[in-house]
């Protein structure tokens, strides 16, 4: 008899939503641990040099607990990050216009490459609540396992928020892009330069930027 977590499908909720939160706690513990290795590194070099530039005379104890104060004070209302992304669109758009594209036509070819291409949302995407964003990567799109887009139809390619969807991806057409295309017009996939960058791994470390001007 199979067990309950092999009669789940890859695609689930449920599995999509255990991913989610392993990918969380896994951005989160990275983070930590990150920044507590810089913080050593940093609290290491500043106690050398104070130790070295109190004990040559360079300064006093009282001036480095001076200047300590002031430089505490002036941070009092910096926010500091740990790692996320939001993305602010241009006031205006760039004159080259887009090159409509028929995805019904390459669907086959292509398998809905462009939507691996990653991108992080706008304020105004995340608090609308329509895109979902990922957990282990705020507030970049949301993948799956597959290296697609959360929002795929993975029957039929089609967008599940289309009407809805980030203003990256409407402004995108892979027609100039040549990471998608050795020739667009022959329907000739760059399969060299796509194997090499859409490599499934776990957790994603590697962000392949989607973009309008199609790099």
């Amino acid at each position: 008899m199979n067990s309950d977590a092999e009669q789940i499908p890859a695609n689930s909720a449920m599995t999509q939503l255990e991913r989610q939160v392993e990918r969380g706690s896994f951005f989160t513990h990275t983070a930590i641990g990150q920044n507590r290795v810089r913080l050593s590194e940093v609290e290491s070099f500043t106690y050398g040099l104070i130790d070295t530039l109190v004990s040559k005379g360079i300064v006093s104890s009282e001036e480095i607990s001076e200047a300590t104060q002031n430089v505490r004070a002036q941070m009092e209302d910096d926010e500091l990050g740990i790692g996320v992304a939001i993305r602010v669109d241009p006031a205006i758009e760039t004159e080259q216009k887009t090159v409509e594209v028929d995805c019904s036509q390459r669907m086959h070819i292509c398998k809905a490459v462009c939507c691996k291409l990653d991108f992080a949302l706008t304020s105004t995407e995340i608090e609308s609540g329509k895109v979902k964003w990922d957990l282990g990567t705020p507030y970049f799109i949301r993948h799956e396992v597959d290296g697609l887009c959360t929002h795929i139809n993975r029957e039929t390619g089609g967008c599940t928020v289309y009407a809805d969807r980030p203003a990256i991806c409407r402004g995108y057409s892979c027609a100039r892009d040549k990471r998608i295309w050795k020739d667009f017009e022959k329907m000739e996939l760059n399969q060299d330069w796509i194997d090499e960058h859409f490599v499934e791994v776990r957790p994603r470390a590697l962000k392949v930027l989607m973009d309008h001007s199609a790099k």
